[in-house]
């Protein structure tokens, strides 16, 4: 938890800064320089996970299973073979980038072609970048990704925001130029930092005299068995967001919307997601570190530890999702309203507040699942869940004539199905043992939580959004902190250990009345 403690720190400041670049970009470039740097991001993505080839987790997983072990020389050549295999295919994906670029202009934005073929030249870094950062949380040190994520989002935001005031003049096709020259910058940055790290400091976990305990063949294949299913999914996910709109599209027209009036709605869709998933930095972070934590305790075959990373992992993202669902509830419209400004969109976030419980959980779950070494079936999952949303959007939008709320009712039940079948394929290959008691605290908490919150709407209701919203967001944080506090879902102890907030966190819990040390 300490190291999802510092990710999820590095994560909130670097969404905080990215968010201002996004805002200095969509004011000077305009509707249509954001909408050009968009059309570039689905096959770029798609190119990215190609060539990343899902190494990250999988070098986390072997490298923490074999420094469990004491295997240092097996981890050693892991770490290598990882790293030349991200080198090699990241110039091969660039190579095939430029081969094919002069088809790009039946799929793309003419305009947008410059900024892609820019784009590119980031992917090599991006591979290398990825397998140091799997290297990181391989040895359980969350520490330097979290400082090189920081680094990279502060010269991209240096770097971008200059460019793009001193480029879009000449149209909006530079300043997307701009903005994909000023993050290339920040990922060099980014890998740069680890890479300065390692060297500096900790090449010595991987020591070349160690003793090899067995043979260094099958490295590969150990890296293949989380790589291969890891980049299936991921690619699956990257080819669903770009078959989406096309599905989107047609459904709105067969139910005889415009396709103005479908692209204004999908656009609040659009902004109540990204406010969904904002909190998502969380979970994501205990993601990050449950593949490696699972993975050494798997390897010292202690099960009743791995039983409760799994249980721990569970129990926090649940933390963060219950305060979600409540706080949407509370305050989605005025947080999309003080934001977007935009209703629609706040109507939609507080119509899919409800599913946050199952989006949140099912990063973590997927973790688990490839830190069990049965990362194919998150493959399946994924495959399952992409083919769910596609075919009830479709049923919803265009059959069911839902409108806007059919495509928010299709990605809820996309994403309830993935969370139960991940939920059911962990039971199926370890025990699951959730505490019902501590899951019962927590929503009591929200409960409690959401009191104050539903106060605050109906009392300062004449105030503006930003106020509505400010004043929601403080009351309901402290009231569901303050009620974990007094339901014991952490002890005062656990409280200290956490980065940064801890001891603070711990000197008042101690000063509260009836809490005690």
């Amino acid at each position: 938890m300490h190291g999802a403690a510092v990710l999820a720190f590095a994560g909130i400041v670097t969404r905080v800064m990215a968010l201002a670049v996004q805002m200095v970009m969509a004011r000077t470039m305009g509707a249509q320089g954001f909408g050009l740097f968009q059309t570039i991001s689905p096959p770029y993505l798609l190119l990215v996970t190609l060539a990343t080839f899902g190494l990250s987790p999988a070098v986390s997983k072997v490298l923490a299973e074999h420094l469990a072990v004491g295997d240092v020389a097996r981890a050693r050549k892991a770490w290598l073979t990882a790293n030349a295999w991200s080198a090699m295919s990241g110039l091969a994906v660039v190579f095939l980038a430029f081969a094919l670029s002069p088809h790009l202009p039946r799929f793309m934005d003419p305009r947008a072609i410059p900024a892609f073929l820019a784009m590119v030249f980031r992917i090599p870094i991006v591979c290398l970048s990825s397998v140091m950062s799997g290297f990181y949380m391989g040895v359980q040190n969350q520490t330097p990704p979290a400082l090189a994520w920081i680094v990279e989002t502060t010269v991209r935001a240096a770097a971008s925001v200059p460019l793009m005031i001193w480029m879009s003049p000449w149209g909006v096709r530079y300043g997307a130029l701009a903005l994909v020259i000023g993050g290339g910058l920040g990922e060099l940055a980014g890998y740069l930092t680890m890479l300065c790290t390692y060297w500096l400091r900790d090449r010595r976990l991987l020591s070349a005299d160690a003793p090899a305990r067995r043979s260094n063949r099958g490295v590969f294949r150990d890296l293949a068995q989380v790589a291969v299913p890891t980049m299936l999914a991921n690619a699956l996910g990257v080819v669903a967001f770009a078959v989406e709109p096309t599905v989107m599209y047609r459904a709105f027209l067969d139910a005889g919307v415009p396709r103005r009036e479908a692209t204004a709605m999908y656009g609040a869709f659009g902004m109540a997601m990204e406010l969904l998933f904002m909190p998502t930095v969380l979970s994501g972070a205990i993601s990050s570190v449950i593949v490696p934590a699972i993975s050494e305790a798997k390897a010292l075959c202690d099960h009743r530890l791995v039983a409760r990373r799994i249980a721990q992992a569970m129990h926090a993202a649940m933390f963060v999702a219950l305060f979600a669902v409540a706080f949407f509830v509370a305050s989605g419209e005025d947080a999309a309203t003080a934001l977007y400004r935009n209703p629609t969109a706040g109507q939609l976030l507080t119509y899919l507040a409800p599913s946050c419980l199952f989006f949140y959980l099912s990063d973590p779950l997927f973790a688990v699942l490839q830190g069990l070494n049965r990362a194919f079936v998150s493959t399946v999952i994924t495959f399952v869940s992409s083919a769910v949303r596609l075919a009830c959007m479709y049923e919803f939008v265009a059959m069911g004539h839902q409108g806007i709320h059919g495509l928010a009712s299709a990605v809820a039940t996309s994403g309830i199905v993935a969370a139960v079948l991940a939920m059911l394929a962990v039971r199926r290959y370890h025990e699951l043992d959730i505490d019902l008691k501590i899951s019962v605290k927590m929503a009591v908490a929200a409960a409690v939580a959401w009191i104050p919150m539903s106060a605050v709407q109906n009392r300062a209701a004449d105030q503006s959004a930003w106020t509505q919203f400010a004043l929601c967001a403080i009351a309901g944080m402290v009231t569901y902190i303050v009620s974990a506090m007094y339901l014991r879902l952490a002890s005062v102890d656990e409280i200290a250990r956490i980065p940064l907030v801890g001891q603070p966190l711990a000197r008042v819990m101690r000063r509260l009345p009836f809490l005690g040390a």
